[in-house]
């Protein structure tokens, strides 16, 4: 539990501002999927575990567990709903992909790691990427900053080709107006 939260707390000052981080962390691809229904959570649960094994990974999640210790440790995270890590490696020594739902509630942002193997963690992505969006057909891509991080969710604007940065909240991660992350005018 303690490092996947610890990946989760580097991940939010990703989302502030650009860090030095290990190239195995950043992210590369991300998307937002509607869990409407506790079937599409126990879906997409179930989805990430058969690419898991599959993949000779792991699913941890920590949901549960996540919200009984959350207003401990941070009381804003106590709205996740969602915290699950696909880990690769048994001593969850590689997050690949994690999912939760803090300040989108209802809405799981599926993130995906480089990895430490990228060409195993690509295949990984790749094979649910395209089963999400095969289960999801709404699912909506995330902008992923060039530090590796994400925009808060606050900062996004919905478009038709997915989500992209307010151009008022752009130069707050020391984008240009012209970013193709940034919401057009």
């Amino acid at each position: 539990m303690v490092p996947f939260a610890a990946v989760f707390a580097v991940a939010a000052l990703q989302a502030v501002a650009p860090v030095p981080q290990p190239d195995s962390i950043r992210y590369v691809a991300a998307v937002e999927i509607a869990l409407r229904t506790p079937a599409d959570r126990s879906d997409l649960l179930a989805m990430l575990r058969r690419h898991a094994t599959a993949g000779g990974l792991h699913v941890d999640d920590s949901s549960r567990e996540f919200r009984e210790l959350a207003p401990e440790l941070v009381p804003d995270f106590v709205r996740r709903t969602l915290y699950v890590g696909v880990w690769r490696g048994a001593a969850d020594d590689d997050l690949e992909i994690s999912v939760d739902d803090a300040g989108h509630r209802g809405r799981a942002w599926v993130i995906f790691s480089r990895g430490k193997q990228p060409a195993l963690a690509r295949r990984m992505r790749e094979g649910l990427l395209s089963a999400i969006a095969h289960r999801w057909p709404g699912a909506r891509r995330l902008p992923v900053l060039p530090s590796g991080g994400l925009p808060l969710a606050g900062d996004l604007r919905l478009g038709p080709d997915g989500y992209r940065i307010a151009r008022s909240a752009a130069s707050g991660y020391e984008l240009p107006a012209t970013s193709p992350l940034v919401a057009p005018r």
